[in-house]
């Protein structure tokens, strides 16, 4: 189950190169590149011609973004994968991988990091978004732990 802020999408338009453009309702745009998406995913294939991906729309309710052909991305991904794109979220396998390049067990992570271990396992299984002020704490641990070792 995904636990997260789930904006609705207020407006949504194609760009050129597979961007997509998304107002969130009571928040600022965000441009969502999903060209590795769009070409990687077959479901996804019909988005490959710019006349398709140029009819996004906004889906019912705001809670997705759709395409002629029945191509529907939902709000979460896509709140998601911008976050991810924009660098104010660490994806749950960049986060197991800066867990395990400093050694740390999900239990000591959580120690370094003054979470509990129940988010370390909800952060590396998706469960939630990785907020900003741990993606900091992060790249401050590895900081300090390269000046410890110099």
């Amino acid at each position: 189950m995904t636990r997260s802020f789930l904006p609705g999408i207020a407006s949504a338009e194609a760009l050129s190169g597979h961007v997509l453009a998304i107002r969130w309702n009571g928040m600022a745009e965000d441009r969502i590149d999903l060209t590795e998406l769009v070409a990687g995913r077959k479901g996804l294939a019909p988005l490959r011609k710019a006349a398709a991906f140029a009819s996004a729309k906004v889906g019912e309710g705001g809670w997705s973004v759709v395409w002629k052909g029945g191509v529907e991305l939902d709000a979460d991904f896509l709140y998601r994968l911008a976050r991810y794109q924009a660098g104010d979220s660490l994806t749950p396998e960049a986060f197991v991988s800066w867990r395990e390049r400093n050694k740390l067990s999900q239990a000591k992570a959580a120690l370094a990091l003054g979470i509990s271990l129940r988010m370390v396992k909800y952060y590396e299984d998706g469960s939630y978004l990785i907020p900003k002020t741990v993606c900091l704490a992060c790249l401050g641990y590895e900081s300090l732990q390269r000046k410890a070792a110099a």
